[in-house]
């Protein structure tokens, strides 16, 4: 299905895009850490071994050193203003910088691979939503789709999770589309319907507007196959909304049964719901509060984890409720690591972007163009600097080599 002839370097291939995709869902789920561990180095050690002759610390210094220097001021501004006092837990696990650097290199070395590690993801998800999400609804009886992998009792679920589960189906969404523009069958129509799907009843407004954005582009692209499937798509979905009468009004009550479901109260404030898009929500406060800090020290910031420290939330009687992050990384990298570490993350993008439009011709590096913009849309909700998913997408959409003559996947 995914190569045309059966060489060891072939099968070797897709064995280890099998595991990276594998390894990418693991991180996304609710997974023991023991399976991530073993995913992750089994992806790790067939990237190493695949591209074992490139000379990595040359690659490093020449095609990666904008992403160098920010893990490096990560590394350098966690270790100047590591607070002993300050619970360990609650810090960023800043190993993930590091290896999720090396990941980031060494997936990189194969990005000329783009469709056939994607299709790996595609595929795996689509297995893995057409056993979830009817589990969830049916016989876990839950008003959401979680995130949970099933290793563990679905009370113990974490709410965060199914966030992040839904913005990386709406990073493959784009995928799906052109796909779907290449090649209209079962399988692709199928796993769009599953896809749009799960990102509904994982109620995520931030999945859900990633997703609509996507189309919106795709239908942009100036690609006529791309574009209409695009909008045959988006037909599908405005019918869907008609047909099963969903208003805002509905999808509130719905994603409000979803909150009640999993704090497991029905004290659970309504007006909250909508809350988060005034100026009296939480999230509000902490960008108010990233904006006051990044004032009192603009060039360096307060350190890596200093924004969990210095805001802790605590209830009425006094009783410390949690420390929080910011949920947008541009507000967080802003208070913590300053102006220094906002160049060179917007730099890290730049690279990025700025190899794609040397091809934007391309209907692959369109596609490619549209998941990183909306990368850089999702995490203004989201903090997802060290997390597996942010390297990935960064990793796919850097076109760091010149294209090769290799043979295209089925």
């Amino acid at each position: 299905m995914f190569f045309e002839n059966f060489s060891k370097k072939d099968v070797y291939l897709n064995f280890i895009s099998f595991f990276i995709s594998l390894t990418i869902l693991s991180m996304i789920l609710t997974t023991p850490t023991e399976v991530r561990i073993v995913l992750f180095t089994i992806s790790l050690s067939g990237l190493i071994f695949l591209k074992g002759s490139i000379d990595l610390l040359k690659q490093i210094l020449i095609k990666y050193y904008i992403y160098l220097i920010f893990t490096l001021i990560c590394f350098i501004s966690y270790f100047l203003y590591l607070d002993e006092t300050f619970p360990f837990k609650n810090y960023p696990e800043i190993e993930n910088f590091f290896i999720f650097f090396i990941f980031f290199i060494l997936l990189n070395q194969i990005q000329h691979h783009y469709l056939l590690i994607l299709k790996y993801c595609i595929y795996l998800a689509v297995i893995f939503l057409s056993f979830s999400l009817p589990l969830h609804l049916f016989f876990l009886e839950s008003s959401m789709l979680t995130a949970t992998s099933f290793f563990y009792d679905f009370e113990a679920e974490s709410y965060s999770n199914k966030s992040t589960l839904a913005i990386y189906l709406a990073l493959l969404f784009p995928f799906l589309i052109f796909e779907l523009s290449k090649k209209v069958n079962f399988i692709n129509t199928y796993s769009i319907f599953i896809f749009a799907l799960s990102i509904f009843y994982i109620f995520s407004r931030t999945a859900l507007i990633l997703t609509l954005v996507g189309l919106i582009f795709c239908m942009l692209s100036f690609e006529k196959r791309l574009s209409l499937s695009a909008i045959f798509i988006s037909s599908g979905i405005v019918f869907s909304i008609w047909f099963f009468e969903i208003t805002p009004k509905k999808y509130n009550e719905m994603k409000m049964q979803t909150n009640i479901e999993y704090f497991n109260s029905y004290s659970y404030d309504p007006k909250s719901l909508n809350k988060s898009f005034s100026t009296e929500s939480a999230r509000f406060k902490y960008l108010k509060n990233s904006y006051e800090g990044f004032i009192e020290k603009p060039i360096f910031g307060h350190g890596l984890a200093s924004f969990r420290r210095n805001n802790p939330v605590f209830i009425d009687g006094g009783s410390l409720i949690r420390y929080p992050v910011t949920h947008n990384d541009f507000a967080q990298i802003i208070y913590e690591l300053g102006l220094i570490g906002l160049i060179t993350f917007f730099g890290m993008f730049f690279l990025n972007l700025r190899s794609l439009l040397t091809n934007i011709k391309k209907t692959e590096s369109k596609i490619m163009f549209v998941q990183i913009l909306l990368l850089i849309l999702a995490i203004n909700s989201i903090n997802l600097i060290d997390h597996i998913l942010f390297w990935f997408i960064m990793a796919m959409t850097y076109k760091s080599f010149r294209d090769k003559k290799i043979p295209k996947p089925n």
